[in-house]
């Protein structure tokens, strides 16, 4: 996209490039070109400087507002074109997403096409949610019970995660590389071709016990649903449905359609005019009713079942107390350093770990195996409180009275969370860093007492969406959909946790620039 043919009318042309070399690079990270536009209220990232190689797989993201980071994976190849933040997903050259206003024909057929795409990106990724819970149960429950044992053994607890580096490995190496790492923040170039090592590379790693969440092959089968169903590489319906696929799927973990819909508000307000118009928006959310749909059912039909995300064991909270919020602050400070610091340390296994792909894989897994068999027999608590995501456990999490086995928990979930973030597992980087704010709502709630465990736990849940991926408004309402079971006054500590999570983040960010330090964008 040259200075003639700019898709933000006004706005002055940046050119970057790498020093020394004088070879020009698009802001949006898009390759190699004379000119490149930032849209309004961005900022230009300085890419690394790329090679020429065709492997070449560098990724990296624009920074909108200066607050919100929107990373849309885009992989360099030589002599590509510069296009939109919206790529063409199917990972050729990128298409400029057209910002002329839609007549309402054009805007009823792509609404349609959404319905379809939700319909067909919600079945699949509730067929994935159901493959993954069914499989997790008979790997971490029936297998023991079928070997006569009531808890799991310390050897199944240290060997499955080792296991699952393994399958993972093996998945990685098919065509697709397993899609994304959990460090590569949304991507939304994983085609029909690609799916089966995703699928694959996740049920391996969050089967077998990665401290990593399910949302990130969600997407990737939102996507892959979106670009099956518009075949068309230039169609710019295709980069529409690309996206309203990924939402829809998200829908199928995240519990609530209106989570999803402020989530994908949330990222057209940091992509400007090429997301945030009604020929994105409207289909999006007609695929997020018809998605949702299919898990509530229709009549006498009674879907496929849907994810409850809500703690049901917190005591009523009718009214905000200072304490709680005095100590909210202090809380949500620690729960969005804490996420930012796994970040940064999964971001230098990550790179440390590059060109050892399979030692790395093993290492990790053996790291979060036997962290998980540590704490279980120091604290006599379940494995599975170290292992795995957490969004299930968040009960368990909050009813934690002793801070020395909230502190090891912790130390044991951290540590598991930053192994497979570095080392080469697949998943979502989201819900571990919930569950981890969740640990330390329990150690706050020792302070205030047990009254405040509902406040707590909302600052808590929302400081980590706006602390691990500067997403406010979605930790805020996510925070309040976990927690609503209280009451509404959760929501007066949510948004004070998501307010101070992402001033935290942003005081990390400008003490250690993203650069020092490898960072996942959302």
């Amino acid at each position: 996209m040259s200075a003639t043919s700019a898709g933000w009318p006004g706005i002055t042309p940046t050119t970057i490039g790498c020093p020394g070399t004088g070879t020009m690079r698009c802001g949006l990270g898009c390759g190699t070109l004379p000119n490149t536009i930032s849209p309004p209220g961005s900022g230009v990232t300085r890419p690394p400087c790329l090679t020429e190689d065709p492997s070449s797989d560098r990724r990296f993201g624009t920074s909108l507002g200066g607050i919100h980071r929107l990373r849309l994976t885009l992989t360099h190849r030589p002599g590509r074109s510069c296009g939109s933040l919206l790529p063409n997903l199917r990972g050729g050259d990128m298409t400029t997403v057209d910002a002329s206003p839609v007549g309402a024909g054009a805007l009823g057929r792509l609404t349609l096409w959404g319905l379809v795409v939700g319909l067909v990106a919600g079945a699949g990724a509730s067929a994935f949610v159901a493959l993954q819970h069914h499989l997790t149960h008979v790997l971490w429950h029936s297998l023991p019970e079928s070997l006569g044992l009531h808890d799991i053994p310390w050897w199944m607890a240290l060997g499955l995660p080792v296991v699952g580096a393994v399958l993972t490995w093996g998945a990685i190496r098919l065509p697709g590389h397993g899609g994304h790492g959990p460090m590569d923040g949304f991507g939304l170039d994983i085609g029909p071709r690609e799916l089966g090592s995703v699928v694959l590379a996740a049920l391996a790693s969050l089967v077998f016990g990665a401290v990593l969440g399910p949302e990130a092959p969600l997407l990737a089968i939102g996507t892959a649903s979106g670009l099956a169903l518009v075949r068309s590489p230039n169609s710019p319906a295709r980069q529409v449905m690309a996206l309203v696929g990924a939402m829809a799927a998200a829908g199928a973990v995240l519990g609530n359609p209106l989570v999803t819909l402020i989530l994908l508000l949330e990222l057209a307000l940091a992509a400007g005019t090429q997301v945030a118009r009604p020929a994105v928006l409207i289909p999006a959310l007609a695929g997020l009713g018809s998605g949702y749909l299919l898990q509530t059912g229709l009549g006498p039909w009674t879907g496929l079942g849907y994810v409850k995300l809500q703690i049901p064991t917190l005591a009523p909270y009718p009214n905000v107390r200072m304490v709680d919020l005095l100590i909210g602050v202090v809380l949500a400070v620690a729960v969005a350093a804490v996420a930012v610091f796994a970040q940064r340390l999964g971001g230098q296994v990550l790179k440390a770990g590059r060109k050892a792909q399979l030692p790395v894989l093993l290492a990790a897994g053996a790291v979060t195996g036997l962290t998980a068999v540590l704490v279980s027999l120091i604290t006599g608590q379940s494995p599975e409180l170290v292992l795995f995501a957490g969004q299930t456990s968040m009960a368990d999490y909050l009813a934690l009275s002793s801070l020395g086995v909230a502190a090891l928990i912790g130390l044991g979930k951290f540590v598991g969370y930053v192994a497979c973030l570095g080392g080469g597992f697949r998943g979502g980087l989201m819900f571990p860093s919930i569950a981890l704010g969740a640990i330390l709502a329990s150690v706050g709630a020792m302070v205030v007492g047990p009254e405040g465990i509902p406040a707590l736990a909302a600052t808590a849940i929302a400081a980590a969406g706006a602390g691990s991926m500067r997403l406010p408004f979605t930790g805020v309402l996510l925070a309040t959909m976990l927690t609503l079971a209280a009451g509404p006054a959760v929501t007066v500590p949510a948004i004070l946790g998501a307010v101070v999570g992402l001033l935290t983040r942003l005081v990390i960010d400008a003490r250690v620039p993203a650069g020092e330090a490898s960072a996942p964008t959302a």
